[in-house]
């Protein structure tokens, strides 16, 4: 493994899970803190506009930068193992030319789509700004993951996830931008993390442009932009209609939902960044065998700490939320069913990745997004905004199952047994309807999660121990 040092006490994927998590549960309490913060110095109306702003922040970096971030650029660096450098540095450059011409989109039709999107042509920019400086942090973040420097990769999370509010916060009292204050603050962010970096790509000797990488990337890269869209569709349509048809307050509302149903992808996203690169080893060893074996139990840790989200629900949603959000309970539990089966379809996707079938990979996360739109458009105008999170749910079973199997397809084999999964995912579900009925009983909710307790723990260890080169 190029430029990997080795512990024999501890492997290297194992320690870079345990930083990627503990960064990432200080970046979430960072935002479990900050929310409380925010839902107190704005309204409802204010605090509404950066949920939108954001939903199309994920839209547009998942047709320039997610293809960036993951399997394309470890490939990537399998091929280019003799000049790394040269290859991130036009990596970098590729995904800046599809930030500039987003912002010359902007630039023209900028009334069009302000219209379309609800945002001002001033914030359109700072979003395709924000886009450009995240396409640099994610291609360096990516090289980081790879290599397994966790300890520079887990400061550029904290420091993302810290220095957000707080400059937020300081927008907001010392600006008359309040609205628009937590936008500012993700942008400023942005900014001090990415410059020092593409500073480093211009210095090093390498140059943003260079026709071979780009032709790779753009051979691995194009033929995934409907999955990358489709992806961040399945989980944003419903925010988008939310916000035009029932308002920026409801778009709050179910934005806090979403903090706290979706809490746990910062263990999802730790996961998956460590297995990911991980699968691709060892599927190009002819190891695949052995992925079953942590995949699962992975799996297993996500669905019981979906558990102690839904069994906490009410009291993490009174204490970082006033009265005025109460009703977004409901949507936590089925959010938080949704984690799982967000880290099975991702780990399928990964897996998939390897083989390069791009297109017909794809086609899952399209029809799944295309189901996910159909309902959202069609049903939510007519009905509570809450229902969105069993959409939400219900697009990420399927996600996962279709993915499965195209897998299947694709290699032959199961990356988790399924009927296993099946049982799993209805294990949880009947308990997390039992959680939910409890809602309003704290000592109830109480007694059925601590047996739980032991068991998460047994599990995560387990975890630990198998993640081996």
């Amino acid at each position: 493994m190029e430029n990997v040092k080795r512990n024999p006490k501890v492997k290297l994927p194992a320690r870079a899970g345990i930083w990627n998590i503990i960064s990432g549960l200080v970046a979430r309490g960072a935002g479990v803190v900050g929310t409380p913060i925010f839902t107190r110095l704005l309204t409802p109306e204010e605090y509404g506009l950066y949920p939108l702003y954001s939903t199309w922040l994920s839209l547009l970096t998942a047709l320039i930068t997610t293809g960036l971030s993951g399997a394309v650029i470890y490939r990537g660096m399998q091929k280019y193992r003799d000049d790394n450098e040269r290859f991130i540095s036009a990596a970098i450059g590729f995904g800046l030319t599809g930030s500039g011409i987003a912002l010359l989109a902007v630039l023209l039709l900028g009334g069009w789509l302000s219209a379309v999107s609800g945002l001002d042509t001033s914030v359109l920019i700072a979003l395709v700004s924000e886009c450009a400086l995240s396409t640099v942090i994610a291609i360096r973040s990516a090289e980081l993951r790879y290599r397994y420097k966790y300890k520079p990769l887990a400061f550029i999370n904290i420091f993302s996830a810290t220095a957000t509010p707080a400059l937020s916060v300081l927008f907001v009292y010392l600006t008359p931008y309040r609205e628009s204050a937590r936008i500012l603050g993700s942008l400023s962010a942005a900014l001090i993390i990415a410059l020092p970096m593409l500073t480093r790509s211009l210095r090093s000797g390498g140059r943003l442009y260079d026709k071979e990488a780009w032709r790779y990337l753009s051979h691995g890269t194009m033929p995934l932009l409907p999955h990358y869209l489709s992806s961040a569709l399945i989980l944003r349509v419903s925010e988008i209609v939310i916000g035009r048809v029932h308002g920026q307050a409801a778009l709050a509302k179910y934005s806090v939902g979403i903090s706290v149903g979706l809490a746990l992808t910062f263990l999802t996203n730790a996961l998956t960044q460590v297995i990911s690169p991980w699968i691709i080893r060892k599927l190009a060893s002819r190891c695949g065998d052995k992925i079953e074996g942590v995949v699962t139990p992975a799996l297993k840790i996500i669905l019981l700490a979906s558990l102690f989200v839904m069994a906490l629900a009410p009291e993490i949603l009174s204490v970082i939320t006033t009265s005025e959000y109460r009703d977004a309970l409901p949507t936590v539990y089925p959010l938080a069913l949704s984690v799982p089966a967000m880290l099975l379809s991702g780990l399928e996707k990964s897996a998939e990745s390897y083989y390069e079938r791009g297109i017909k990979s794809s086609l899952p996360t399209v029809v799944t997004a295309g189901i996910s739109a159909v309902c959202a458009i069609l049903i939510l105008p007519r009905a509570d905004y809450r229902l969105s999170a069993l959409f939400t749910l219900g697009a990420y079973l399927i996600l996962s199952t279709l993915s499965a199997m195209t897998f299947k397809k694709i290699s032959g084999e199961h990356l988790v047994i399924p009927r296993k999964c099946i049982l799993l995912f209805a294990f949880t579900a009947a308990y997390g309807v039992l959680l939910f009925a409890m809602r309003d009983v704290f000592i109830s909710r109480l007694l059925l999660i601590i047996p739980l307790v032991p068991l998460l723990l047994n599990v995560a260890s387990r975890v630990l121990k198998m993640i081996r080169e």
